[in-house]
């Protein structure tokens, strides 16, 4: 079933950039083209020394089997250190998934709303009519020539404001009162504050989209979790070459189809360590909101995020196709390495609301 009414799964436009703009423009700043900037006074532990703390990971042995099941509850609960697909995010920890870009409130990840429309939770914009067979390629995301519509800035990476807010950090931009506003945010920076970061490196002009750099490159944050399929599935060694995450067969890309469904790196010494750029950039906002209100904010997500635990909570988890492992387990490493079964076998599944999801009825039209 899908919904009758288009005001039924619109929720609220972003705007909070307004007070951005009324603003005078920080000092722009150039970053990384000659390598990673030397740590200042101001820089904050190694990233993954900050997803570890806020996301506890349980014990793998040496093909990330988990060890041990133990309770989950918000003080306890542990998640997947061999992370290899995002098809369980959003999903209670013990499927193996992590919270998805919704759940940890990324502000400008523009997903799409569950309308019952094909890659609903994504950034892919497909519209009602949409057959199931679309390749998500052919679905836009939000692109934006301003930052003054309801839109905001569109769709910006997660890398990019995990960049920006390490970078804005390093170099004291702002003040931890002027970063935080508990009564509206809780423990989450104050997202125009971040937007300005944001333009502070990588500014945009007037009229025109800007072009964010890949995770991988100095001057988008060198994030050091992305581990790109360049090189092809069948070679997972370092050093990688450039690409995307997702390690699909030679025929599932030849095929044009939404390549977020193939698993993250498997085999070789770095399998299942992929780690999304959101999930580091909540790490962050963890630690600065400890540091900055420790007597409201914990050291972990889940502490400042309970709710995700909830039974009654309605998923922000992605429909995915049929899979070639989908006879396993569903929390079973032989499960989440799967791979999409062609010919491309996929259900757009049925609408639903969720919390948390920002959207603008622009983009979800009925045909």
């Amino acid at each position: 079933m899908r919904f009758s009414s288009l005001c039924a799964t619109t929720l609220i436009a972003l705007s909070v950039v307004d007070s951005v703009l009324a603003q005078a423009p920080l000092k722009k700043h150039k970053k990384g083209k000659k390598g990673k900037k030397a740590k200042s006074s101001n820089s904050s532990p190694e990233i993954g020394t900050l997803m570890d703390k806020a996301f506890p990971m349980w014990k793998v042995d040496e093909n990330g089997n988990r060890q041990e099941i133990k309770t989950c509850t918000v003080e306890s609960c542990e998640w997947n250190p061999f992370y290899v697909t995002k098809r369980y995010d959003g999903l209670h920890p013990d499927y193996g998934g992590h919270p998805t870009d919704i759940d940890v409130n990324y502000a400008f990840f523009g997903a799409s709303p569950f309308g019952g429309q094909p890659y609903s939770g994504t950034p892919h914009h497909c519209k009602m009519c949409d057959a199931d067979d679309i390749k998500a390629g052919e679905c836009p995301k939000l692109k934006t020539l301003d930052d003054k519509g309801p839109a905001g800035p569109g769709h910006v990476p997660p890398h990019i404001s995990l960049a920006s807010l390490t970078w804005g950090v390093e170099d004291g931009l702002f003040s931890d009162s002027e970063m935080f506003n508990y009564d509206s945010y809780e423990c989450r920076i104050i997202p125009d504050v971040l937007l300005k970061m944001i333009r502070n490196y990588y500014p945009r002009t007037e009229g025109e989209y800007v072009d964010y750099p890949p995770p991988i490159v100095p001057e988008g944050g060198d994030f050091q979790y992305e581990f790109p399929a360049g090189n092809g599935i069948d070679n997972q060694e370092p050093p990688y070459a450039p690409g995307p995450p997702h390690w699909c067969t030679d025929e599932m890309k030849a095929s044009g189809h939404w390549d977020g469904v193939c698993p993250y790196v498997f085999e070789g010494p770095d399998a299942g360590k992929y780690r999304h750029p959101h999930i580091a950039f909540a790490a962050l906002e963890v630690y600065l909101a400890n540091m900055a209100m420790p007597d409201k904010c914990a050291e972990t997500w889940l502490e400042n995020n309970p709710d995700f635990i909830d039974p009654n909570r309605v998923t922000t988890d992605t429909p995915f196709p049929e899979m070639d492992a989908d006879g396993e387990d569903a929390t079973s490493v032989a499960n989440w390495i799967g791979q999409p079964v062609l010919p491309w076998n996929y259900d757009s599944g049925d609408p639903k609301i969720t919390s948390g999801l920002v959207t603008t009825e622009i983009y979800f039209t009925a045909c």
